[in-house]
């Protein structure tokens, strides 16, 4: 082999190395734009999710808050019907709607 040939053939050694580092580069390039590209799709989608977990937060809050006045209000109608079972409540209506009224009471009309 003469030094003519040896040239010739690390020349196209060092083209095929060549030809190998740029399409290597390029696969490269190719890998890094989709990483970013699902970054940003996986970034846009946690904002979204985040928005969603806010208005879930805040719908709870609001729910918890309501369940808290009907527990209340649960509590003032078991006393109201406690109540209504007295005889005082049955006097009280007695008196309001019928006019009627007790043995020991005195009854007071105004005159036209």
């Amino acid at each position: 082999m003469t030094k003519q040939q040896r040239i010739r053939g690390v020349c196209k050694i060092m083209a095929g190395k060549k030809r190998y580092r740029s399409s290597n580069r390029r696969e490269m390039i190719c890998i890094s734009a989709i990483v970013l590209v699902l970054l940003g799709v996986m970034f846009v989608q946690s904002n979204g999710l985040k928005e969603k977990n806010a208005a879930s937060v805040l719908k709870i809050e609001s729910l918890n808050a309501q369940i808290e006045e009907e527990s209340e209000r649960a509590l003032e109608i078991e006393e109201l019907e406690e109540y209504v079972k007295t005889p005082e409540y049955a006097g009280e209506k007695a008196r309001e709607n019928l006019g009627m009224v007790g043995e020991d009471e005195i009854l007071f009309k105004a005159q036209d």
